[in-house]
């Protein structure tokens, strides 16, 4: 009698102990597959490892649709459990219904298949294989269904997160190519922006053409009488004793129809780029008689010209169209002046670059932010309409091209301007026709 209580006693810690030892185990199970990131290639070896641990008696293998961590001849789609959604257990001497492979076949007398499950997908299945005949008992088996349903739950997770990776990492090569494509859209924009605005210059360029077209055949033909009669005043005066001062009068007329008539044929070379002869110019003279005339008219508004020449070598060029552009910049220095200031002439010569600068800078109004970007555009204007026409600085651009130059400018609002002539030199050792 005592003997069976011992048994039974004994029989009940043994159960008591091995509880513990279960539950101790799912607990660990547990804590595996809380952590994340999830790493089912790590969580199932550790995870098997603890199993077989717990079910002494068995090899533990997972088999997870599409990769499989056990045995390589199980046939999930010939599996019961799987089929069944249900766990299949068999104790009798013969193979797994769903492993078909000869080397299971008659060594293996106890299965255990327990599908896992969550929701409505089957993630694989968990097999318990032994050498031995033995049966789980109901606690066993009840622990060995907990642990299938965890490992499910984290199948199940571990895809979702993979899932959700991999959204993350579509959504980011989304935006990355949205962010690409945005670029080159604004790209494109500039670009249509660029073309539009040579557009809009092209065909304010032809309207500048038809203009000087009919401007120079309205003005030329009126200042081709004013010019003869002019010669056929200065060839009579001496008989006519016209007084030194009126003859001095009238040359000066003379000289500012024929800049009127030259002025219109620059208009028309502007637009029709006719050829223009050229020849060696002397800058530092060619400076020095546009001050001495222009000198007088600056005086009147208290406008002081300072110069402050270097020696220059000459350039090749058409003296009268280098005197129009200095007489363009200069007048738009003057009208910058309204209250009066100073203008400052400086010339310099770059060695290095065989090319000579002529600075005309003044303190006045400056050039507002805003119009910089279009005061080279044609009729385009900073003055008032009675002031200017907007071709200046257009046609001053145009024959400095024309010279195999550029002109340059920089403005500060209400600081002041400076522009600057830039010109090739002549070559060394030139020869031939300038013209050719």
């Amino acid at each position: 009698m005592c003997d069976r209580m011992d048994v039974k006693q004994n029989t009940a810690l043994s159960s008591e102990e091995e509880l513990k030892k279960q539950i101790a185990a799912l607990h660990k199970i547990n804590n595996m597959t809380g952590f994340l990131p999830i790493k089912i290639e790590e969580l199932l070896p550790a995870i098997k490892e603890v199993m077989e641990d717990i079910f002494a008696d068995y090899q533990c293998n997972f088999n997870i649709f599409p990769k499989r961590h056990g045995c390589n001849r199980l046939e999930l789609g010939d599996c019961k459990a799987i089929r069944d959604q249900l766990p299949m257990i068999s104790d009798q001497d013969q193979t797994c219904p769903c492993c078909t492979g000869e080397a299971c076949r008659g060594i293996f007398h106890s299965h255990v298949c327990v599908p896992l499950v969550s929701g409505k997908e089957v993630f694989g299945v968990m097999t318990l294989k032994s050498l031995l005949k033995v049966r789980l008992s109901r606690d066993s088996l009840e622990m060995l269904l907990a642990i299938a349903n965890q490992v499910a739950a984290t199948l199940q997770r571990s895809q979702l997160l993979n899932r959700l990776a991999q959204e993350k990492n579509n959504l980011e090569e989304a935006n990355q190519e949205i962010t690409q494509l945005n670029r080159s859209l604004f790209d494109t924009i500039k670009e249509l922006e660029k073309t539009q605005r040579q557009l809009i210059y092209s065909e304010r360029l032809a309207a500048a053409g038809r203009l000087a077209a009919n401007l120079t055949h309205e003005i030329n033909n009126p200042t081709g009488i004013i010019l003869s009669r002019l010669e056929w005043l200065l060839l009579e005066a001496p008989e006519t004793e016209l007084p030194e001062e009126v003859v001095k009068d009238l040359l000066v007329i003379k000289k500012h129809t024929e800049r009127i008539a030259q002025t219109t044929r620059g208009l028309l070379s502007f637009s029709r780029r006719t050829k223009n002869e050229t020849t060696l110019v002397d800058l530092e003279n060619l400076i020095k008689e546009t001050v001495v005339w222009l000198e007088r008219q600056f005086s009147r508004k208290d406008i002081i010209i300072v110069l402050n020449l270097s020696r220059l070598p000459t350039v090749i060029g058409n003296k009268d169209q280098l005197e129009q552009v200095l007489v363009n910049i200069l007048t738009n220095a003057k009208d910058a002046l309204p209250e009066g200031g100073k203008i400052k002439i400086t010339t310099k010569y770059d060695t290095e670059k065989n090319n000579v600068q002529i600075d005309i800078e003044d303190n006045g109004t400056g050039i507002p932010e805003d119009m910089m970007n279009s005061i080279f555009d044609p009729f385009f204007s900073t003055k008032e309409k009675e002031l200017g026409t907007g071709l200046g600085l257009p046609i001053s651009l145009t024959i400095m091209k024309e010279h195999g130059g550029f002109l340059r400018m920089e403005s500060t609002p209400h600081e002041g301007s400076c522009f600057s002539m830039i010109l090739p030199c002549v070559p060394e050792n030139q020869e031939g026709d300038l013209n050719e």
